[in-house]
């Protein structure tokens, strides 16, 4: 008798039957199943009573590695584009215009055409050039965003990574900043080593909290996207999982093009004129582990203390337009941590 024509009822006998008899071996031998199908039905009945013992239905496996003529297209428009990069560059950036595929589909489709190796590419690409106009992806409309200058805090941030440089007896500094566009708080996670980068654990860890503790929640999140640090944004699924969690609207744009990025521009400017670019200069900061900590305090005097100098919001701090927001939001001021309201305290 195979085993998965057994009902819930039936394991829980056959298990039953083992233990008064003591005896798995003899039990698995009479009723025609293996020890292993034994022991899964012993732990799916101790985690979960009888429910875990119900036959469930099998899921058809998605099909991943399937390609649709239009995406098989994007790929062979992609490796015209790059023929240097391989089949783990073009699933990233495939992932960042929202194709869904994975990385052995697009490999599949470079074996068909003879596209696996480099030179392969680069053929195929001088080839391909030369009697085929490349249509241009169409720049996404990012008019919704003309106003956000004029809007609340949350509507629209942006966040991206940059290699800073190597500092001696430190190393190298790579940031990970997040800027809203409207109240200009800054966010800013520093790495020494490119592999540690996380973005999403940090988001989760938090910035996540910061929207909590301020009743607040991200509309629009854009990522300038640089081929680089692109493989940082899209590994996983945390990134899809916390998108959807926070019902987030995520865009991938390119850096070149558009002038909503120039805020976050000029904050970086100002971390490398104010802070970077004086670490040479401060003996005290000789390790990462300092200069951690000293950006750390860094961008909360910024976010408590600096003005903005222009704008609807002139004449305040950050911490100030954002707690305004929440108490629109109806924060309750007295369940605000004490630190915060410390810092907001004297700020004014």
């Amino acid at each position: 008798m195979r085993s998965k024509g057994f009902n819930a009822y039936t394991k829980y006998t056959i298990l039953q039957h083992a233990l008064k008899g003591n005896n798995v071996s003899q039990t698995c031998e009479l009723f025609g199943i293996s020890r292993t199908t034994f022991y899964n039905w012993k732990n799916a009945y101790e985690k979960h009573g009888m429910a875990g013992l119900e036959n469930r239905e099998r899921r058809k496996p998605k099909m991943p590695n399937k390609v649709s003529k239009d995406i098989e297209q994007e790929i062979l428009s992609y490796v015209t584009k790059y023929p240097a990069d391989g089949p783990k560059r073009i699933y990233y950036e495939l992932i960042s215009q929202g194709f869904d595929i994975g990385e052995t589909g697009i490999y599949n489709v470079l074996k068909r055409y003879n596209l696996t190796r480099k030179a392969q590419r680069i053929e195929y690409s001088m080839d391909e050039k030369s009697h085929i106009n490349i249509k241009k992806r169409d720049k996404k409309d990012m008019s919704i965003f003309s106003n956000a200058k004029d809007s609340y805090p949350g509507y629209l941030v942006i966040q991206r990574i940059d290699f800073i440089g190597t500092f001696e007896g430190i190393g190298r500094i790579y940031q990970y900043s997040f800027y809203d566009t409207v109240s200009r708080w800054g966010e800013v996670k520093i790495y020494n080593k490119k592999q540690d980068i996380d973005i999403w654990h940090y988001f989760e860890r938090k910035l996540i909290y910061l929207l909590e503790t301020f009743s607040l929640n991200i509309e629009n999140l854009v990522t300038e996207k640089e081929r680089e640090f692109l493989p940082y944004f899209v590994k996983g699924n945390k990134y899809k999982e916390i998108l959807e969690d926070f019902n987030i609207n995520h865009i991938f744009i390119s850096p070149e093009y558009i002038d909503i990025l120039d805020g976050m521009r000029e904050f970086n400017e100002f971390l490398m004129m104010e802070f970077y670019n004086k670490i040479p200069l401060n003996d005290k900061l000789d390790s990462f582990v300092k200069v951690e900590a000293a950006i750390n305090d860094f961008i909360r005097k910024y976010n408590f203390h600096s003005i903005i100098p222009n704008g609807p919001k002139a004449g305040k701090t950050p911490a100030e337009v954002v707690l305004e927001r929440a108490i629109e939001n109806g924060a309750d001021l007295d369940t605000l941590p004490l630190w915060l309201l410390a810092l907001i305290n004297y700020s004014k």
